[in-house]
């Protein structure tokens, strides 16, 4: 399910909001997936205000995010 949520925000240029765990830190990140290669995910990462690359076995959640509609 998390895959279907990556794909769709490439597709549709859609902000989504993961939950990540970078080395037993768990973090929640509002994203926008710029690029999928094999398991990489290059994304903006709204957190960080700059672009970060995502492991994919590393996002225990996924899910679209209402803040566009607040943009």
């Amino acid at each position: 399910m998390i895959a279907y949520f990556v794909k769709k925000s490439l597709e549709d240029n859609k902000m989504i909001r993961i939950v990540y765990d970078n080395k037993s830190t768990i973090t929640e990140r509002d994203i926008r997936v710029l690029s999928i290669k094999d398991n990489r995910i290059t994304a903006f990462c709204y957190l960080r205000g700059s672009k970060r690359t995502f492991l994919m076995e590393n996002i225990l959640a996924a899910e679209f995010t209402k803040i566009e509609d607040m943009i």
